[in-house]
């Protein structure tokens, strides 16, 4: 959790720096409620893995198509998913990661269908969501886990 020593981040771009104060009152007049889920589907492609192994610099073997062996989705890409459904659309926008706990019970090859689901399950101060990532034809769980966030004000 934040200290209230430091009651503001930053966020920057290329031209610009804004300080937003984080929001630290309950939610009970925002648009959202315990309860709100999101989901998408997506395919990832050897293509997708390549884009980012350049991107983070991780070029482990098991990420790239070697002969027989299905290439596994790198974790980091799967957390990002998740995040970007969470910064975008649940919460959405102005949406600060606090904590957050994972596991990926099983592996994730390309070209699997995902379902990745957010669901909204406390709404406070701190707001609590779980996450799930899963392989539609298996019904098999690649990636879970909890985040507690907070929303940033005026930004």
């Amino acid at each position: 959790m934040l200290s209230n020593r430091f009651p503001y981040i930053a966020i920057s771009n290329k031209n610009y720096q804004k300080i937003c104060k984080l929001h630290t009152s309950t939610f009970s007049s925002v648009s959202f409620k315990a309860g709100d889920k999101i989901r998408i589907q997506k395919t990832l492609t050897q293509k997708d893995l390549d884009t980012f192994s350049n991107l983070t610099s991780d070029h482990n073997y098991i990420h790239k198509n070697n002969g027989n062996k299905r290439p596994i989705v790198h974790g980091a890409l799967l957390n990002g998913l998740v995040a970007g459904l969470i910064g975008t659309h649940l919460p959405g926008p102005g949406t600060i990661l606090v904590s957050q706990t994972m596991k990926f019970p099983n592996k994730c090859f390309v070209g699997e269908k995902l379902t990745i689901s957010v669901e909204l399950v406390d709404v406070r101060k701190i707001l609590k969501v779980k996450f799930y990532c899963i392989v539609e034809e298996e019904k098999k769980v690649v990636f879970e886990g909890e985040a507690k966030l907070m929303l940033a004000k005026d930004c």
